[in-house]
């Protein structure tokens, strides 16, 4: 135990050192902006791209362990909506925000440090194959949920090209399909490239930290709190236990397939679900306080996860 705690708490203590420096006014909202920029638009898309351009991809990957994650995810995107709707008396696109709140994971800026960290490179592929299908198939889906929410009359071609543009902008897609693309053209990155790349990504996993603990520092805690304690429930404890029982009672997974699917599970929700609910007015306060409280709550959750898996 002693031993996890040497590797979690360093983890969480950058994070603090974020909310720290804001709190402290060391670092103003302007500066936080810029760098989560940094972090999405550069810093994590390049980690992404070399990452996958260099490892060598195995010939026994147990595409199951991706049902057990998505299966798991969006059932329990289901039940958030369902307490959106039912408790909480929300619209369509309200629900839509509750649904990501409850299963769209924080994959990027705490499940790649966290499971890098804690896991080694063994945890590279199956964490980037979690990734890979984690933004096109959750934020497209709540982009249609909210579309088809605010009024009917959005035509499907609409909504395919709004959710077209969403993932053609998104460098973290972006970094992903280009660094599979270069290891399956078998193409060597110039020295030059791969070490600015490798420069560049070496400074994605502090700096995500770093970003995160900033970022939520600037969330309001107060309002809508009995919506967003259901939903950090729902992320934190349901999802990871959800997920445990489809991948091995149900689908017998095994080796390191089976951390890396409920570690990424049990994170909280991702920045995504509050950048998502202010881009659309839907459910905004909501989202803000569930991405708080699910993070606060993951200071104890993650590490229980970590340590049953040893």
């Amino acid at each position: 135990m002693n031993g996890l705690l040497g590797v979690v708490l360093p983890i969480f203590g950058v994070m603090a050192l974020g909310a720290l420096a804001v709190k402290l006014r060391v670092l103003n909202q302007g500066g936080v902006h810029g760098l989560v920029l940094f972090v999405f638009n550069f810093a994590i898309p390049l980690l992404l791209f070399r990452t996958l351009a260099v490892t060598e991809l195995p010939e026994d990957i147990r595409w199951s362990f991706l049902l057990s994650f998505y299966v798991g995810s969006f059932a329990v995107f289901a039940v958030g909506m369902a307490a959106g709707k039912a408790f909480f008396r929300r619209d369509l696109a309200d629900q839509a925000i509750f649904g990501m709140g409850a299963g769209f994971s924080n994959t990027v800026l705490m499940g790649i440090p966290i499971l890098f960290t804690v896991f080694g490179p063994e945890a590279t592929l199956p964490t980037l194959l979690i990734i890979a299908f984690h933004g096109p198939l959750l934020m497209s889906l709540t982009v249609i949920l909210i579309l088809a929410g605010r009024g009917g009359g959005v035509s499907m071609g609409r909504m395919a090209r709004t959710i077209g543009l969403d993932l053609v902008r998104n460098p973290i897609i972006v970094g992903l399909l280009l660094g599979v693309a270069v290891n399956l053209g078998g193409v060597e990155l110039p020295g030059p490239v791969d070490t600015m790349a490798d420069m560049v990504g070496a400074a994605a996993v502090p700096c995500a930290l770093f970003a995160l603990g900033a970022s939520l520092a600037g969330y309001p805690l107060i309002g809508d709190v009995p919506s967003a304690l259901t939903l950090s429930f729902l992320k934190v404890l349901v999802h990871p236990i959800l997920v445990w029982i489809l991948a091995v009672p149900v689908l017998g997974l095994e080796g390191i397939w089976v951390p890396v699917t409920v570690v990424m599970a049990a994170m909280p929700s991702g920045i995504n679900v509050y950048l998502f609910a202010t881009r659309y007015d839907a459910a905004p306060a909501v989202a803000a306080r569930t991405v708080l409280l699910s993070t606060v709550a993951s200071l104890v959750t993650i590490p229980v996860v970590l340590y049953l898996f040893r």
